[in-house]
């Protein structure tokens, strides 16, 4: 999903339609345990895929690594607060606990910087 938005923009009707359909699976997904209910939970999802997808282009695009990850981590940090899924909306993206702790969120993110060193070449 992160890697083809230019490219399906500029596709035919054949290609924006699977597209679309991996889209609508994946806000699918996500819209089933949105705990956020101020909007419909389909247009919450929407808003979080659209968060995720958007972030990790624009993280993929900067040659800063360390800006990089702070979108990352605004870009999950408010995916998770518009999904109900984080309470502490006071917190900024920097001093989660989330952000902070947890060997897996780090190795997710050597992995994230990889794959976006290996898109740039």
């Amino acid at each position: 999903m992160v890697a083809l938005p230019s490219d399906v923009a500029r596709s035919d009707q054949k290609v924006k339609t699977a597209f679309e359909n991996v889209f609508r699976a994946m806000v699918a997904v996500l819209g089933r345990d949105i705990k956020n209910t101020t909007q419909p939970p389909e247009d919450t999802a929407m808003a979080i895929a659209a968060l995720c997808i958007g972030g990790m282009v624009v993280a993929r695009s900067l040659n800063d690594s360390r800006l990089s990850d702070r979108l990352r981590d605004a870009a999950t940090h408010a995916a998770l607060v518009l999904g109900g899924w984080k309470r502490d909306v006071l917190t900024s993206p920097n001093t989660s606990p989330l952000t902070k702790s947890s060997a897996a969120l780090k190795r997710a993110r050597q992995n994230m910087r990889r794959t976006t060193k290996r898109a740039r070449r």
